[in-house]
């Protein structure tokens, strides 16, 4: 789990090349988190738009785990990224929220 301030973003293009392609996408619906998920595929990111929303991310090596391993408190104008495989949990609330799954 990565996070940052939005305008810093580039500078994690070397973690995944898609995020440099970030401004031409069409987000997802963040939506309700009932629990952990995993994309084995995809860097999943979230942009924090207005308000607050809490994430987290768990053990990596047991994709079952449900153990809190990180939790960071994202704001407006920031963003939490998560690699490959990683499990993430996104509390988003009232939140304005934007996800994207890049390569």
């Amino acid at each position: 789990m990565v996070s940052d301030r939005i305008e810093n973003l580039h500078l994690y293009s070397q973690l995944s090349e898609g995020i440099a392609e970030i401004g031409r996408m069409i987000p997802e619906e963040a939506g309700k988190c009932d629990g952990y998920s995993v994309d084995r595929e995809h860097t999943v990111i979230f942009i924090v738009d207005s308000s607050k929303a809490l994430f987290s991310t768990s053990w990596r090596e047991n994709p079952d785990s449900r153990e809190p391993l990180s939790a960071v408190t994202a704001f407006s104008g920031s963003f939490v990224l998560f690699l490959p495989g990683e499990p993430y949990l996104a509390k988003i609330g009232d939140a304005s929220v934007r996800m994207y799954r890049v390569e």
